[in-house]
Order: structure tokens, then sequence, then C-alpha cells
């Protein structure tokens, strides 16, 4: 790997003079740049440039400056991920911070070049289990680690906020896969030496301490006027509300027009968790518009949450880190920003990357004046304890149970996994979540609302911590279920849930499982369809009824032959 380290005076006149189409990778550490915005736009456009298609562009740096630099790359590379990366921590925001940020981003929309790489599996410290509970399918579980999400936890705590520690720069590179880097057909002949052919470069070098002793100065505050904002325009309302349906209510319409109605600065909380343009089974939403719509609908229902919001109030809105970087820009231009805080919810496990990362963005109407309630949320139990419930309570009983303080990486709040904690919804959030937030940002008494309300989580965690709440959904299966389950609290204080036993199988996932483990194990290869006819003890048919695919059916099977 040929690697060039400009410094900060020399990184634009290096990235000018490299050919068009000519890298593999640039890392940018901006987080150790000082210059203006415009230099920095010069150094993003020429690396965008210089990279190859199917190139990677990292890009470094604090979490309040990053969504600029990602709105701005969106007009000429494809988003991949937004990489939160635990560093040391810092007091300097209302949550204390240990996330650091790369952004990755590659060129075109065809392959590109990253790995799977992998991480050693942690303990815990009680039960000397893996911290992760694979719930009954530790068969599954790679000996040699487990697969880099875009949260990474398990690096030595570093500053990687104005620099680059060692250990994650080497695990950046690690992901990039040089396997098949050559030049695009289209690539304009390079005629230079063997010797100074360059395939990535990073920079600065004094953000790299390692090689470097001199460490930037704090950056500024980034401001980019040369990436336009897309307008927030009205739409009509659609619902008429008076002054006694304004607080305790779930309204039933048109989130825009409904918000438009409500007085300025008479909400403590507002919160949303808005479809996600992915298009996801929600019975009207159009939730696969073009991009620049969505983009303009989220404006328009931001600047009414920013115009409602009391002096004191705080708002918090959870996506992926993609629209998170577009919400951000739009609010740094209204509200004041606090803490990106990173839900590291691990979905389902899939890509070379694993996607966990749930961009929660929280920002307050006022810099320092705000309702923050953190010592009602600051004490959870210490990350090196794995969450059993067996391994939890035996531990608890004989008094080991260190505690850790709440930061902006949510660890320890899963997504809902189990039926029988779910409504029909294709997004429903854990009540965990909506708890921490409400007891963080508001008091007793407290309005809080929720535009997006779903199936109605945030209004009932809301009653039940004793705030009042305003909770709007367009679905109509959604406002009936919000209702059914406010009156289910109002009238005996708990919500009942259906059972959602499964009928019992003869022969498990797992015993399916093992079986195709024990084939690729004698074969040498993973097992064909062919295979289980020939030697398996279960007959083909049954492997093809209990999994969706073959490859789900052979994940065992992959750890004898990878």
């Amino acid at each position: 790997m040929n690697l060039i380290y400009p410094t900060r005076q020399t990184i634009l006149q290096t990235l000018q003079n490299q050919p068009s189409l000519s890298l593999d990778f640039v890392l940018l550490v901006t987080g150790n740049l000082d210059e203006s915005p415009e230099y920095i736009e010069k150094c993003l456009t020429e690396s965008v440039r210089a990279l190859r298609n199917g190139g990677i562009l990292f890009v470094q740096g604090l979490p309040c400056h990053l969504p600029d630099f990602g709105v701005f790359l969106e007009t000429s590379l494809t988003f991949k991920y937004w990489i939160a990366v635990e560093s040391e921590v810092q007091e300097t925001r209302a949550l204390p911070t240990v996330h650091a940020g790369v952004l990755l981003f590659t060129k075109g929309n065809g392959r590109f070049n990253v790995k799977r790489t992998r991480l050693p599996h942690q303990y815990c410290q009680a039960c000397g289990l893996t911290l992760k509970d694979w719930g009954g399918k530790s068969h599954l579980m790679n000996p040699t680690g487990y697969v880099v999400s875009d949260v990474v936890k398990d690096l030595p705590q570093a500053d990687n906020y104005q620099q680059l520690s060692k250990p994650l720069f080497d695990l950046l590179l690690d992901m990039v896969d040089f396997a098949d880097a050559k030049q695009p057909e289209n690539a304009k002949p390079l005629f230079l030496p063997e010797d100074t052919l360059i395939t990535g470069l990073v920079a600065p070098l004094e953000a790299l301490p390692w090689k470097h002793t001199a460490v930037g100065e704090k950056p500024i505050q980034y401001t980019f006027p040369f990436v336009d904002i897309p307008k927030a325009n009205g739409r009509p309302p659609q619902v008429k509300i008076g002054p006694e349906t304004l607080f305790d209510v779930v309204h039933h319409g048109d989130s825009l027009g409904i918000l438009k109605q409500y007085p300025d600065e008479s909400i403590d909380l507002v919160f949303a968790d808005p479809p996600y343009n992915l298009d996801k089974s929600y019975n009207v939403y159009d939730d696969e518009q073009a991009d620049h719509h969505y983009i303009e609908w989220c404006n328009q229902w931001l600047y009414e949450y920013t115009r409602i919001l009391k002096p004191t109030g705080s708002l918090f809105v959870l996506n992926l880190p993609r629209w998170g970087m577009h919400h951000a820009h739009f609010l740094n231009q209204h509200l004041y920003f606090q803490n990106w805080i990173v839900w590291d919810a691990l979905s389902e496990p899939r890509g070379k990357l694993m996607p966990a990362h749930y961009a929660l963005l929280y920002y307050t109407k006022h810099p320092t004046d705000f309702t923050f309630n953190y010592e009602s949320i600051s004490a959870i139990d210490a990350r090196h304890y794995c969450l059993r419930a067996s391994c939890v309570s035996q531990r608890k009983q004989v008094g080991d149970d260190e505690k850790t303080a709440v930061t902006d990486i949510w660890w320890n709040i899963h997504r809902i996994k189990h039926r029988r904690d779910r409504d029909h919804h294709p997004c429903q959030l854990p009540d965990a979540l909506m708890e921490r937030i409400i007891k963080l940002a508001s008091n007793p008494g407290d309005v809080v609302l929720d535009a997006f309300g779903g199936v109605g989580t945030t209004p009932v965690i809301a009653m039940q911590l004793g705030r009042r709440y305003v909770a709007i959904d367009l679905d109509s299966t959604y406002v009936e279920i919000m209702r059914r389950k406010i009156a289910a609290i109002e009238e005996q204080g708990f919500i009942n849930r259906a059972s959602t036993r499964q009928p019992q199988r003869d022969t498990t996932k797992k015993e399916l499982q093992l079986e195709l483990r024990q084939l690729a194990q004698e074969l040498g290869r993973l097992p064909t369809h062919e295979d289980v006819k020939q030697f398996s003890q279960y007959d083909l048919e049954l492997f093809l009824r209990t999994f969706p695919t073959w490859g789900k059916a052979l994940k065992a099977a992959k750890l004898e032959v990878s």
C-alpha cells in the first residue's frame, strides 16, 4: 500500500497535483484543520476529483461539523456510512461526549472496496460469556471475532476529535479492500515512476500523533454557506383544533397542518421518529419520496418544531445517519446543537459493515438555559457486564454492580426483538428509549409532542412519567391503537398484550444449521441442495420451509469454510 501524508500547509496543493481518478482512497482528518470553509470546500472537491470510480473518501470530524461536510459531498458522491467511534470523554456538551465521527463516501453507484473486518469478542466480567447475548445462536458466532459495525466501541479510548489514534487509523485502512484496485478503463494513463504512484492519501500529517508530535488547536466552528437548504413551504391545515384540544390529545390528520395551529413557544419537548424514506410497509405513508422532496418535507415540520418549542425546551429527532446529516444541517440554522446521540441498535447482521447506528439529534432553543435532568438517567450498569437476565440477577445479589455514566453513545437500549412486545408497526420504538429522553429533557407537568405518533410509545411513556402529551398521526389505524392504549393506562394503569406463543417445532433451526455445519466439515465446502438430498438425515423440504433463504440456512456452515 502506497500512502502519502501531506501537512496542513500542503494538503490542497498535494491533492491538486494528483491526476483525476488516481487515488483508491482519501482520509481527511478535518478535526485537525482550522482553515476557512472555502479552503475545506476546495480540499473536498479535489478529493472527489482525484478518487477513482469505486474509491472511498473518509472524512473524520466532530458531529457538530460533519453534517455540513456530508450534505456538501452528497452532491457528488454516494453516502454509505457515518461511523461513530467511542473516544475519550469530553465535557463539552449537554451529555458527556464520546462520539467522534467518520463519514464514508464512495465515488459512483457501483461496487466499492470495503471488506468485512472483525474485532475480538468481548466477555462479561461477571459470567465470562460474550457481552453480546446470542440468544441460543452461539453456534453462529465466528471464533475470530465479530464483524465491525458503524458504531465502534472496543478500540482504546483516545482523542479522535482533533486527531486519529493509531488503532482507529489501522481499522479504517483494514476496511479498505485493495484486492482488485485497478485504474478504471476510462482513466488517463499515468506516466509516473512506479515508486511515486500513490494509492491513498491521509491528511494532515499533524493529525497522526504516532507520526507527528504536534497536535492542532481546537478547530473553528465551521459554517458552510455554499450548501443550499431546501426551503420550508407550508401546507394548508387539514384539521381544525381549538384551545380545549391542544394538550393531552391524539390528533388524526396531517402533522404539518396541525403543527401550524399550535401557538409559538407552547411545547416543552418535541420528538420525532419520521418515516425513513425506505419504502417500509406503513399503511398510508408514501415512504419512497425523491430525496430532495423528502428533505424539503422534513424541513417544513422541523421548522414548526423550532417555532412551537419553549425557550427552555428541547428537540430530539431520530433518523438514519444519512437523513440525520440533513436534519442537523437545517437545525444548525435555527437551534443550538447539544449532541449527536448514537443509538447503537444493531437490527439485522448484514453487509460488510454492520448497520447499527441510528442518529438521535439533540437541540435546544437556548444554548445553556434548558431543562436537563442528567441525574435522572446517569447511572447505568457498566459495559463490561452482559445484559443476560440470569447474570444481572446473580451478580447483583453478590454486590457486583459497577455503574457508568450515560454519554452520547447509547448502547444499552435494544430494538424490540420479540413479537410479544410489538404492535403492528414497522418501526416501533422501545419504551426505554423514550423513557430516557423524556426524563432527561422534561419535568412532570411539561408537554411532550410527537408528530409521528405511530402506535403511541411517546404519549404512553409521557403519561406514565406524569407529563402531558400531544400525538399526531395520519394513519387512522395507528390513531386508534394510540387511543386504546391511552385509555388502558387511564383505566387500569397498564397495557395488556396478546400472547404470541409460537407452535413447537419437531426440529429446531439450530439443529438444522448444525446439520449443515457437519456436512460442510465432511465435504470441505458449503453443502448444496443435492448434498442435503444425498447425505442429510433431514428432508430438503424441511430446510426450505424453515429458512427464508439458503444463505440463512448456511450461516453456521459458513464458519467452517470461511
